[in-house]
């Protein structure tokens, strides 16, 4: 869960505009799109195995939609595998401006009384009375496939130039830089500050430094082509966990808009939300 936290408050960070990587993420995300596959391992010594998983994605940003498809593979957990029906567990998001879209395997929606529809819908507009969750009226950021390029822009300290390397049969440099941690909280939409306040201060016990490090592949153009982060995190009253995940982007340029799936098999889960506030 850490981790996961820590993934969503890194896609909301300031900037640094001398930094070759935050120019390379500004020049990306002006861009009309892009496709993305990423891949990920998560370890800990409260896992009896590594959690994997590999997704694919689109990300259409002149409409402000994108689509992405996560394979997870959960481990060796007999109770998880018996849940599931397997030890493998298929996501598939589609995003269409503040609107989420979540396809779940089939044995967990069956347990949430969605009338055996397959695609759970989320309008966070309907969100923006919630405590703590205004903010996500403007859009669901910390679940679009193109945070990853606005992560970037918390780089801080010296950026690293590591020489020239072939990225999918494209000529890239590889730069190495820190991801900050105290410069996250203020960049934060004011309704998220005191909630992203405790997590970076728990980040902070955990991590060996202010940070963790980024590789990033920058084409000629000065497009973003590869980001791998490494997250290492040692809980004094708990599991130590390390995370690493890799993103490929490629296929600059004009995307079609995903495709939201048909009325007859969404279950609408935004007045339920509404309710709960």
């Amino acid at each position: 869960m850490i981790a996961a936290l820590a993934f969503l408050l890194v896609g909301s960070g300031g900037t640094q505009l001398g930094s070759p990587i935050a120019q390379a993420a500004t020049l990306s995300s002006g861009t009309p799109g892009f496709r993305m596959h990423m891949s990920m391992q998560i370890t800990s010594s409260a896992l009896g195995s590594p959690i994997t998983a590999t997704g694919t994605g689109v990300v259409d940003l002149r409409d402000h939609a994108s689509a992405m498809s996560l394979t997870m593979n959960l481990g060796d957990d007999s109770q998880v595998t018996q849940q599931l029906g397997s030890s493998a567990m298929r996501v598939d998001t589609i995003l269409n401006g503040a609107t989420a879209y979540v396809k779940l395997p089939a044995a967990l929606t069956s347990s949430l009384g969605t009338s055996s529809r397959t695609w759970i819908k989320v309008d966070f507009a309907k969100l923006s009375g919630l405590p703590g969750l205004s903010s996500l009226a403007d859009g669901p950021n910390t679940s679009d496939p193109s945070q990853t390029l606005q992560m970037l822009h918390s780089v801080s300290g010296s950026v690293v130039n590591l020489g020239q390397q072939r990225v999918d049969g494209v000529e890239t440099t590889r730069y190495q830089a820190t991801l900050s941690l105290a410069r996250l909280a203020d960049s934060l939409p004011s309704a998220e500050r005191s909630l992203g306040r405790q997590v970076l201060s728990t980040l902070q016990q955990a991590a060996p430094g202010d940070g963790f490090p980024v590789d990033v592949w920058i084409d000629a153009h000065h497009l973003v082509r590869r980001v791998v982060t490494s997250l290492d995190l040692s809980f004094p009253s708990g599991p130590n966990l390390q995370e690493v995940v890799q993103v490929d982007v490629s296929d600059y340029g004009p995307q079609s808009p995903p495709a939201t799936p048909p009325a007859s098999e969404v279950f609408d889960a935004s007045g339920l939300a509404g309710a709960a506030g």
